[in-house]
């Protein structure tokens, strides 16, 4: 088990850096899109992303930002335990922030990591 919680830990940080090295070559508006329920075009702030706490239910978070952002990774099998899953969402950031962006990691339903770049 200590194991397994390592390379999803060492997985996450991965994808971190990935995400924030794919998002700063990005070139974001300041004015980012308004946030749609159906979650193509969900937005993070920095308020939302504040009052998200580890340990929460997926359905918690998605409420709190309002969808589902785009995933990320997986590892496991849907359902069974163990099961961990990564959304990445866009970010309003400060003016001249390119890449503002948060990532929500969650096992077996509950948020276990979340980190963040560049949120207003």
């Amino acid at each position: 088990m200590r194991r397994l919680i390592k390379i999803i830990l060492l997985g996450t940080a991965i994808a971190t850096g990935l995400i924030f090295a794919s998002g700063c070559s990005a070139t974001i508006t300041t004015d980012a899109p308004a946030k749609e329920k159906s979650g193509k075009s969900v937005v993070i702030t920095k308020a939302e992303f504040d009052k998200i706490q580890n340990g929460m239910t997926s359905k918690q978070v998605f409420d709190i930002i309002g969808g589902k952002g785009e995933v990320m990774s997986e590892a496991g099998e849907k359902d069974k335990p163990g099961y961990t899953i990564m959304y990445m969402y866009k970010g309003k950031g400060a003016a001249g922030v390119a890449g503002a962006n948060a990532n929500f990691t969650f096992q077996d339903g509950k948020l276990m990591a979340k980190a963040q770049v560049g949120l207003k």
